[in-house]
């Protein structure tokens, strides 16, 4: 005998077809419904996650809540899922999947007086393979989701035991749904049959979802009828009101049994990777705004404002509001994503406001010093090796000085523009280390130095060259590009780089395909190029390109002693129905590729299909070659043959959901119109191996890290002579 297990739940949007503000009325009238229908059906059980639901209901509902709890306690109400929203299960860095579940689990223990072991993202559109490796560390031991369902990608059950490649242990059991977490349906036949179907032999127990969703609802009367009506008209099985942990709790003991399922549950929505790209930049600075906040209040406590803890876990809220799927996916209404910036602005401000309060404070006990400072807090917890670029405050002087190190050293230095076009205005560059969480301050000099810096990292001054269109730093020769073009390296690994524009008819989602296979409508062609900077330290070629109405410019920087290339992107992007990719051709065919996900990387075939990605990859490139990529502002690739394409921008209508057709006389807004910004960091070169992989890996997020966290900078003049 089967026992079905009817999970009555409401999915509810807060963001999707409607601004946030339906979803809080939403939320209030879905949570008053099912406690109407839980008082008057003893038997019912009602289903629900989300904390940020439960915050809302105890601010402006009181007695709603009160109402809640009772449930909850009398065992009616089941408490699932333990984090802030039901995100992207892609795109959000790996602390900001720790901060849903610290969030989520503690208002669960403190508000709700439950603790949650049951993961739940029924509507997400894809799952990370870091996922259960999260998941068992927060101390869950089950996971409920539905995408991608069985069209999508092949498992070998619905229940299954879920594991992070190369973790121990019993895995995470997981069951996707069948058919759907929410009907409208008087008549669940359809949904207990697809329920049976995926009966496993030998184990006994299957869910089935019930219930009105989406913009909220929950069960009706007339479902929870049906289900007694029909408690055993089901030959072989058994219908009972039930909860995601009564059915993990069923199956556990066979967990052993079960099949497993090793790496990421793709592929539903390629398309929310690379859509309304405005978000996931606002949305990754307000995360590492708020992860150097911490790092300062938790490096410098003295010096914090006494509202820090108050004021980050607010400006969190708000981050982990808006990386709900639909929101951070892209895939809401063109106004919910006008919010989406505003809130991310507001969390990203509160976030810069108290590192600064906390890093002023700190300034303030330094000791007085005759000459102008700067200050630099690396505000990560990974070593900063790199280059500084700070616009210090000279009163309109010219800067003829030096740079020292707190030894009293000097410092290479190189003047480059400032971004204000006004008289004796310029920006410093310079190399630093900095220990993590570490403090460095450099001081400005008049005059000349004592010695000269004769050598930078190591290298002979004077590697750096620049010549008619070339730059040339001993280890990369980049010059403009023809034809297709934009650049191209002589001697490299790298071979050249362009720009290519496909055809995408696809929805904003992209349903029903796993790549861009659009016909190629061409490529930005370069139009001009030109030496912008040729310092010591660093020298820049800039290309200038266009297609269509769009246009690009294209800057490569190399600097000396450092093995490090540089691409900067600027692109002004007005083309519809169109998708444009970064191509990077190698001199050799990719045999692999290991990608970034959250804290760890991710071995993916070089097949043409598209992923999601955080921050990095290394393709292997030939028979001993490693090229590794940092591209902090990228979020999806693809790679096939010799060359691998970073997704960059797509432009179909706003919330356009297939089947629906796009209509020749109906206004509408198309996504990511206007000027973006792009920033890649590549190393290439021999050692292609496991090992040689690894130190490509390690060296890609610390580049990455360093785009994202770079030091925090302040001017001090404190001890200075008027």
């Amino acid at each position: 005998m089967i026992t079905v297990h009817m999970i009555g739940n409401a999915h509810l949007d807060p963001v999707w077809l409607w601004r946030w503000p339906a979803g809080v009325g939403e939320a209030l009238a879905t949570c008053r419904v099912a406690c109407d229908l839980l008082d008057a059906e003893p038997d019912v059980v009602f289903t629900r996650g989300d904390a940020w639901l439960y915050e809302r209901v105890e601010a402006l509902d009181p007695g709603l809540f009160a109402r809640i709890r009772a449930h909850i306690g009398a065992g009616r109400w089941a408490v699932v899922g333990g984090w802030y929203v039901q995100p992207d299960c892609n795109l959000p860095l790996a602390a900001s999947l720790r901060k849903h579940m610290e969030i989520g689990l503690r208002h669960a223990r403190e508000k709700l007086g439950v603790g949650v072991t049951v993961g739940y993202n029924v509507d997400s559109f894809g799952h990370s393979a870091a996922l259960p490796r999260l998941l068992h560390a927060a101390g869950y031991d089950s996971y409920v989701m539905m995408r991608p369902m069985a069209h999508e990608k092949a498992l070998p059950a619905a229940l299954f035991r879920w594991r992070t490649p190369g973790d121990p242990g019993p895995g995470i059991l997981t069951w996707r749904i069948p058919l759907g977490y929410c009907t409208a349906a008087e008549n669940l036949s359809e949904q207990v049959r697809a329920s049976l179907a995926c009966a496993l032999p030998g184990i006994d127990h299957v869910m089935c979802f019930y219930g009105v969703g989406d913009h909220g609802g929950g069960p009706t009367r007339r479902q929870t009828a049906w289900i007694r009506a029909h408690r055993d008209a089901f030959p072989g099985a058994r219908l009972a009101f039930s909860h995601p942990r009564a059915f993990f709790d069923a199956v556990s003991p066979d967990a052993g049994a079960l099949p497993e399922v090793t790496g990421e549950l793709q592929m539903h929505a390629i398309g929310c990777y690379s859509v309304v790209r405005d978000i996931k930049v606002g949305m990754r600075r307000a995360e590492h705004a708020l992860l150097a906040a911490e790092a300062a209040v938790e490096e410098f406590p003295g010096h914090a404002p006494l509202d820090a803890s108050t004021r980050l876990g607010d400006a969190w809220r708000l981050a982990l509001f808006n990386q709900f799927h639909d929101t951070y996916g892209g895939t809401c209404l063109a106004e919910g994503c006008d919010d989406a910036r505003d809130q991310l602005g507001a969390a990203r401000s509160t976030a810069e406001s108290v590192l600064y309060d906390t890093l002023f404070r700190h300034a303030a006990d330094l000791p007085a010093d005759r000459h102008q400072r700067i200050v630099a807090f690396n505000p990560s917890n990974a070593a900063f090796e790199g280059w500084i670029r700070w616009e210090p405050w000279f009163e309109w002087r010219a800067f003829d000085g030096w740079i020292a190190d707190a030894d009293g050293r000097q410092v290479p230095h190189q003047l480059l523009p400032a971004d204000a076009v006004i008289r004796n205005a310029f920006s410093l560059l310079w190399p630093a280390r900095i220990a993590p969480r570490g403090v460095a301050t450099f001081t400005l000099r008049p005059g000349s130095p004592p010695l000269p810096a004769t050598a930078v990292r190591g290298e002979a001054a004077g590697s750096l060259k620049a010549s008619g269109t070339t730059i040339d730093n001993g280890r990369w020769t980049a010059a403009p590009g023809t034809a297709d073009r934009l650049l191209r390296f002589d001697g490299a690994l790298l071979e050249s780089v362009r720009v290519e524009v496909r055809e995408d008819p696809s929805d904003t989602w992209s349903h029903g395909i796993d790549r861009y296979a659009g016909a190629v409508a061409g490529c930005f062609r370069p139009a001009s190029s030109s030496i912008a900077e040729a310092g010591p330290l660093r020298a820049a070629l800039l290309v200038e390109a266009a297609f269509g109405r769009s246009s690009l410019e294209i800057e490569a920087r190399l600097y000396a002693g450092d093995p490090l290339l540089e691409l900067e992107l600027r692109v002004d992007w007005r083309e519809h129905l169109r998708v444009a990719k970064l191509v990077l051709s190698f001199r050799a065919p990719v045999g692999r590729r290991m990608d970034g996900i959250q804290d760890m990387g991710l071995e993916r075939p070089q097949d043409g299909r598209e992923y999601p990605l955080v921050d990095w990859t290394v393709a292997h490139v030939g028979r001993d070659g490693a090229a590794g990529v940092a591209c902090p502002d990228c979020y999806a690739l693809s790679g096939e043959g010799r060359e691998v394409a970073f997704t960059l921008l797509r432009s179909p209508a706003f919330a356009w959901h297939d089947p629906a057709a796009l209509e020749p006389n109906r206004p509408c807004r198309h996504t990511d119109q206007g000027e973006h910004r792009f920033r890649f960091s590549i190393r290439a070169g021999a050692g292609g191996g496991r090992s040689g992989a690894d130190i490509e890996a390690g060296r890609c997020a610390a580049d990455a890290l360093a785009n994202h966290r770079p030091p925090v900078c302040i001017d001090w003049t404190k001890g200075m002579l008027p």
